[in-house]
């Protein structure tokens, strides 16, 4: 697995300032409700433009045409594409292509991650990664066949996929797909079905193929609800201080204040989940995947939870299409049942926790 490479915290943070900047400019609230309502195109424009800006190859390594940031560079992406709530396959593609810098083989990195970096393909993968749900592909002397639901876009240049007790990387080429509609507008996901179509890449390493694509996505999801919640939650904020009842502004409500207080708490629990998540994976840390599965769970609940108030703390029109809330609720809703279930997600942190105490460490062993 390539080293991500060393960068200081300025640099990262003159990255997020760049990428925030265009975003706010391109995929502000009007273009935003312009696409929901399916008046643009902006999910191509925001893809052409992320591609010419090099953000598609954050966590691509240098060998391969990233910029070799590895984990980082992904969380700095996904949460300033969740702060705008920006439509596309942002988190199939790079979690398909993080997991295939991590764990394939020299050829499927040859083959893929330059074109994922140059934003000339985008990828597909499993909606959910539980065992009963991503066992829908069998792998035989003829072929892959079967049908899955996946995370991506109907135009996607392969499925990152389990086939029996392999994964393998299937041109979609090879497959009849169909859009599931989703009620989040901004993502999309699409069911597959494959009748013995022939593998572009077996990758025997299943369990490292799947624990780097779990850990990529439960990363993703929580950078992105992150930046979501704390961007619904200022937008929110900033409507209070301008609707007026009894003639003054109701941000002044003793009551909206105490609210806006607890969702202040929660975001702050929130971040610090994410970055604490972030730091282990980033460090290769034996507790890495403890903490990015209690990350998920944790962002993508309290994101629910903020986003419903939001709704409520906008009165009447918090329910109506005009306004933003109800396209980040849309998409807490779906980032909440991505990857995993959350009780699975934390079953599988405490299994974790057990397992690594009954080797003879303690949970501060864990964090250092």
């Amino acid at each position: 697995m390539a080293t991500p490479i060393e960068i200081d915290q300025a640099t990262l943070d003159a990255l997020r300032e760049s990428v925030d900047a265009v975003l706010a400019e391109k995929c502000d609230s009007t273009a935003l409700h312009a696409f929901v309502d399916g008046k643009t195109a902006l999910d191509q424009d925001l893809w052409t433009q992320a591609a010419s800006l090099g953000w598609l190859g954050f966590g691509i390594p240098e060998e391969h045409g990233g910029l070799g940031l590895g984990l980082r560079g992904l969380a700095i992406l996904h949460t300033e594409l969740g702060r705008q709530a920006a439509p596309g396959p942002y988190i199939a593609t790079l979690c398909a292509g993080h997991a295939i810098a991590a764990r394939g083989t020299d050829a499927a990195k040859k083959t893929w991650l330059p074109r994922i970096a140059a934003g000339e393909i985008r990828a597909a993968i499993p909606a959910s990664l539980s065992t009963s749900r991503s066992a829908g592909l069998t792998l035989s002397s003829t072929g892959v066949s079967g049908t899955l639901r996946c995370l991506g876009s109907p135009d996607s240049a392969f499925v990152l996929t389990p086939a029996g007790e392999v994964w393998v990387i299937v041109e979609l080429t090879e497959a009849a797909s169909a859009v599931v509609p989703m009620w989040d507008r901004t993502r999309e996901t699409i069911d597959i079905r494959l009748q013995q179509a022939k593998p572009a890449a077996i990758l025997e390493d299943a369990s490292g193929i799947a624990a780097a694509l779990l850990q990529a996505m439960t990363l993703a999801i929580a950078a992105d609800s992150a930046g979501a919640a704390r961007s619904i939650t200022d937008r929110t904020i900033a409507y209070m201080k301008t609707r007026q009842q009894f003639g003054q502004p109701i941000a002044g409500f003793q009551a909206l204040k105490h609210r806006a207080a607890d969702l202040a708490t929660r975001l702050a629990v929130m971040e610090e989940m994410v970055a604490h998540a972030l730091h282990r994976a980033a460090a290769d840390a034996p507790d890495a995947d403890i903490w990015t599965s209690l990350a998920k769970a944790e962002t993508t609940e309290n994101f629910v939870f903020i986003a419903t108030d939001c709704v409520q703390l906008h009165g009447g029109v918090g329910y109506t299409w005009d306004y933003d809330p109800h396209i980040f609720l849309k998409r807490a809703r779906l980032n909440e049942i991505l990857a995993m279930a959350n009780p699975a997600l934390r079953d599988r942190a405490a299994a974790a926790l057990a397992a690594a105490t009954r080797a003879g460490q303690s949970a501060l062993e864990l964090d250092v």
